[in-house]
C-alpha cells in the first residue's frame, strides 16, 4: 500500500486531509492543466490558491500525524523540486517557464510530506510522459522537435500519480 494511503487509513482527521488533498490535484490540476493547453500559462492566481490550500493541508497533517518533522520535510520538498525546477528553467533559457517552476513548489510541498525520495520519481515520470507525448507528436506530423508544448499537465499527472502508488 502507498504512502497517502496508509496515511488516509490511520484516521478519520487524516483521512478527511487526503481526501481534500486529492481533491485539490483534481481540481487545480484540471484548471491549471486546461490553461496550460489553451494558452500556455500557469496563471499565478490559481496557483497561489493552490499553494495556500497546500499549505493549510500539510499543517493539518503535519498536526495529526507526522509531527513537526513531517511539516518541514514537505516546505523541504517545495524547496527542492521548486529550486531544481529554476535551475533547469535557467539553463534553458526560457524554454521552461516561471509558472512550471512555482508550480514544481506547490507539488514538492504535496509530495514532499510523504517523502522527498519520489520528488526524483515524479520528475523522471513527468519527463518520461513528456517525451513520449512529444516523439508520438512528432510521429503523427502534428509536432516538431521545436513545437512548445505545455508542460505544466505533465508536471502534474506525474506527481499526482506518483502521490497514489510511492512508498
Amino acid at each position: 500500500m502507498s504512502e497517502i494511503w496508509s496515511v488516509a487509513q490511520s484516521g478519520p482527521v487524516e483521512g478527511v486531509v487526503v481526501a481534500l488533498q486529492l481533491l485539490c490535484f483534481i481540481v487545480f490540476g484540471f484548471l491549471l492543466s486546461k490553461e496550460d493547453i489553451s494558452s500556455h500559462r500557469l496563471p499565478n492566481r490559481l496557483v497561489g490558491y493552490w499553494f495556500l490550500a497546500s499549505v493549510v493541508l500539510i499543517l493539518c497533517l503535519g498536526a495529526s500525524h507526522f509531527g513537526l518533522p513531517g511539516i518541514l520535510q514537505g516546505f523541504l520538498g517545495m524547496l527542492f523540486l521548486g529550486g531544481g525546477y529554476l535551475l533547469m528553467s535557467l539553463i534553458s533559457a526560457g524554454a521552461m517557464g516561471m509558472g512550471d517552476v512555482k508550480l514544481a513548489g506547490v507539488l514538492g510541498l504535496n509530495l514532499g510530506i510523504y517523502s522527498l525520495s519520489v520528488l526524483f520519481l515524479a520528475t523522471l515520470l513527468t519527463f518520461v510522459a513528456a517525451t513520449l507525448w512529444v516523439i508520438g507528436g512528432v510521429i503523427v506530423r502534428k509536432l516538431t522537435l521545436k513545437s512548445a508544448v505545455p508542460f505544466g499537465p505533465f508536471m502534474i499527472l506525474g506527481a499526482f500519480v506518483v502521490l497514489l502508488v510511492a512508498r
